[in-house]
């Protein structure tokens, strides 16, 4: 079971390094030719820098397709950044294979939830909020228009595919640190819990006065008993000594 962990953990670090490579690389492109297969113009999206071409300013018709900005909030790649780097550090220095109490990483184990989460945004709601509303196809399309005699190419780059590729690989062992943080917690509460009404129902206050009055009723009984007994060995006596006569 521990050199599973491991080797998910290794996965683990391998994917965030695979999405921080990804915020620099192009995740859309839209590529245009014409009828001798000659790029006359090219777009790509990046998260960081938006839209961006190879072509110069005066190429009109590069110019002309370039598509409107998504505007993705500058925010959101910055806390995607910080995660990134608050899961690399939990993963090395927080590991709950190693001696750490357990109960100090509930909030290592959020971080890592909460960067799938939105690992998962840039996967599904990127093309639903962004792409397809511009009309840009998602995952890949080709298009010809007779009209211009130009050939459209619309496809997903490499930084959305290493988001992809980057979340399959932190998957388990995120999952894995969450589940086994949070069983260890409630496992604990519940047994504290468990004790602590044990303790609560066995815990009563000391009466000094009711344990003397109940002392002293044993006593009364004990001497009657006593007495009683004599009574019974003294009729015994006198009745074998009339038989005797």
């Amino acid at each position: 079971m521990t050199s599973i962990i491991k080797k998910f953990r290794v996965l683990f670090i391998i994917g965030l390094m695979l999405l921080f490579t990804s915020l620099f690389l192009e995740w859309y492109i839209l590529q245009a030719f014409n009828a001798k297969k000659i790029l006359i113009a090219y777009w790509s999206f990046n998260p960081l820098t938006e839209w961006s071409t190879r072509f110069s300013e005066t190429a009109a018709f590069n110019n002309l397709i370039k598509p409107n900005d998504l505007h993705i909030p500058i925010i959101i790649i910055v806390l995607f950044i910080l995660l990134l780097v608050c899961s690399l550090y939990s993963v090395i220095f927080k590991n709950f294979e190693e001696k750490i109490e357990i109960e100090k990483l509930t909030f290592y184990a959020y971080i890592l939830i909460f960067l799938l989460t939105l690992n998962l945004y840039f996967i599904f709601l990127f093309p639903i909020l962004y792409l397809i509303p511009n009309e840009l196809y998602f995952p890949f399309l080709l298009i010809k228009d007779r009209e211009l005699n130009v050939t459209f190419y619309y496809a997903i780059g490499p930084g959305y595919l290493l988001q992809i590729v980057g979340f399959i690989l932190i998957f388990p062992y995120s999952l894995f640190y969450y589940k086994t943080v949070f069983k260890f917690k409630s496992e604990k509460g519940s047994s504290e819990s468990i004790i602590a009404n044990l303790m609560q129902r066995i815990r009563h206050p000391i009466d000094l006065d009711e344990l003397i009055a109940k002392e002293k009723l044993k006593l009364k009984l004990n001497d009657k008993n006593l007495a009683d007994l004599d009574d019974v060995n003294k009729n015994f006596t006198e009745m074998m000594e009339q038989e005797v006569m």
